[in-house]
């Protein structure tokens, strides 16, 4: 490391430190303390809530393998179809009472009409489509995929979580809710799209085109996108429930390197492929720059509840943003959460060992943090790349990053509360999510749009979303529908 490298880092941390004393000084003069969540409102879950009917439901859901494959000539619409005319046999007052609509003959919008019909709309989202299984993988799972198995406190599937665990919740709330004699003042809309995992656009993209049609403007959306952790390390063992209010944009940048080609017997100096290698590796080790104050809603949330030796660092990125910057770069989830990052996933060159190609190329996957755009990241690549590689957007997916929804408003107020009536042991945390949902199709013509999924999990569970061995708490059963039925009340 270089001396001017190491002095500007001695610096840094200096500055840091003293932030962090004079913060420390002032949390201890104000008798800051921690904030018991003891002390918040008791758990206030909906009486009558039938855990094993939310269980068996989800499972008769598993067991439709809505795959969708990125040919969408592959997929079959009949898999969906067989989705509505469950949900129609389930739930029959929903569909009695309830104005029911297929969008583009697959994607459902079933609204509730609510008595003050001023009030702009509540809006909650799911998917009935599903990943494949990847190749390869199937001896992995300890259940069937697509059998939706309870046993060991779980039930197994590819969908449980990711998203029929969101979309039976939903409807059993909604069933409830109608059962006991709610009436909704707010008019509730809900929104199951077909081909959330291809992209959207042929589902809640019309979904969303038939609304602004309409000129309805929903109050709160809420979609996919965050769920309840048991703990959050290293910044707290507690529980924390992460809730969406912004996620990534995305694009895919196509890099091509051309030459001359010819016999490998008398290569050149420099060929395609090398050249395209070296782009690449300045693409990976020049990355675009960190935004840490991104973090700053996030740990305002979770400051209170940290260690007191850390909350300085969390309560003042103006000064400790270099030391959080990192302490977040040694994580590849971590670092996704403060810049957009650049993922290399296709290179191809060459058809035969003993000629030079004459054309290689990349494709490069970045996830674009609210504050960049689209054409920041091309940009960026143009001048890290440089003027021999030829760089252009591919395929049709480019979407830029949303706007951040606030955690100040009414709509995050009833959020937050129904989180804490259904979670009481969590801490109502925001966070940027870094894939992109349904969700974004709706965000420029609605209120606040968050992301929250009511099931509880290790990382390693929530990993296994889009992995093997998906699965949900069968312990979350009660409460994910009561949770639904809490916003509902809670919003209308």
């Amino acid at each position: 490391m270089k001396r001017t490298t190491k002095v500007a880092i001695g610096a840094a941390w200096t500055v840091a430190f003293a932030a962090a004393v004079a913060a420390t000084r002032r949390l201890s003069e104000s008798g800051a303390t921690d904030v018991p969540l003891s002390a918040r409102a008791d758990a206030a879950e909906e009486g009558g809530i039938d855990g094993d009917a939310f269980l068996t439901h989800l499972a008769e859901a598993i067991r439709l393998p809505t795959v969708a494959f990125e040919e969408r000539e592959r997929n079959d619409p009949q898999e969906i179809l067989a989705v509505h005319e469950y949900l129609r046999s389930t739930y029959p007052l929903v569909h009695e009472r309830c104005t029911v609509e297929t969008i583009n003959d697959l994607s459902l919008l079933i609204t509730w009409g609510g008595t003050d019909r001023d009030a702009d709309p509540l809006l909650l989202m799911a998917h009935m489509d599903v990943v494949p299984i990847e190749p390869g993988t199937e001896d992995g799972w300890d259940f069937e995929p697509f059998a939706g198995t309870v046993a060991n406190g779980f039930l197994w599937g590819r969908g449980t979580i990711d998203d029929k665990g969101p979309l039976i919740a939903i409807m059993e709330a909604t069933e409830h809710l109608m059962r006991a004699g709610f009436e909704p003042e707010r008019t509730v809309i809900i929104s199951f799209g077909h081909d959330e995992e291809i992209g959207g656009a042929q589902g809640a993209g019309l979904v969303a085109d038939t609304l602004i049609e309409r000129d309805i403007r929903p109050w709160l959306v809420i979609d996919e996108g965050g769920g309840v952790m048991d703990e959050f390390p290293p910044l707290t063992d507690r529980s924390v429930a992460l809730v969406k209010t912004a996620e990534k944009g995305f694009i895919d940048v196509k890099l091509t390197a051309t030459g001359e080609g010819g016999h490998s017997s008398v290569p050149p100096s420099e060929s395609t492929i090398g050249a395209l290698a070296v782009a690449i590796q300045q693409l990976e080790t020049h990355q675009m720059p960190a935004r840490v104050r991104i973090l700053e809603p996030m740990f305002a949330a979770l400051a209170p509840h940290v260690d007191p030796k850390m909350r300085p660092i969390l309560t003042n990125l103006k000064f400790t943003g270099p030391i959080v910057e990192r302490m977040n770069a040694g994580s590849p989830i971590a670092n996704a959460g403060i810049r957009t990052t650049t993922a290399v996933t296709i290179v191809s060159g060459g058809v035969k060992s003993n000629v030079l190609p004459q054309e290689a190329f990349a494709i490069v996957n970045f996830r674009i943090l609210p504050g960049d755009t689209i054409q920041d990241v091309l940009d960026h690549v143009r001048k890290v790349v440089g003027p021999d590689i030829t760089i252009e957007p591919h395929g049709e997916m480019r979407v830029e990053p949303s706007l951040v929804s606030s955690t100040e408003s009414d709509a995050w107020n009833v959020l937050a509360t129904s989180i804490e009536e259904s979670f009481p042991e969590a801490i109502v945390t925001p966070w940027t999510l870094t894939a992109a949902t349904d969700s974004r199709y709706f965000a420029a013509f609605s209120g606040d749009v968050y992301g929250f999924a009511p099931f509880t999990g290790s990382d390693g569970e929530f990993a296994r979303i889009h992995g093997t061995g998906e699965r949900v708490r069968t312990s979350d059963a009660g409460r994910a529908v009561s949770f639904f039925c809490r916003l509902m009340r809670n919003a209308c």
